[in-house]
């Protein structure tokens, strides 16, 4: 069996972790920091395409249920909103659910 090793820590994840799946494959994330922590640095990076930015991505959280983010600015905001446990947060609004 392949281990799922953190897109973020370089650590194998637990079963209990985030998936976020684009048009190119999957990262594993070990929790809401690491998933946070990996969005934010990839949307700041100062040289990443625009194109990279407009890239669709879906995050399956740990107890399965999927949310699709259109930008990754989008999914940025609402890993951080995520990972603060701020549920009054407005970011945590952006994206949508996937049956």
């Amino acid at each position: 069996m392949k281990r799922q090793i953190c897109s973020y820590d370089m650590v194998a994840v637990p079963s209990s972790s985030y998936t976020v799946t684009d048009g190119e494959g999957e990262m594993y994330l070990c929790n809401s920091r690491c998933l946070c922590i990996w969005a934010v640095m990839l949307v700041t990076k100062h040289n990443l395409p625009e194109s990279e930015r407009d890239r669709s991505f879906v995050v399956t959280s740990p107890v399965g249920k999927k949310r699709s983010f259109d930008k990754l600015t989008d999914l940025a905001q609402w890993a951080a909103a995520n990972a603060l446990g701020k549920p009054e947060s407005e970011w945590l609004m952006n994206g949508r659910d996937v049956e």
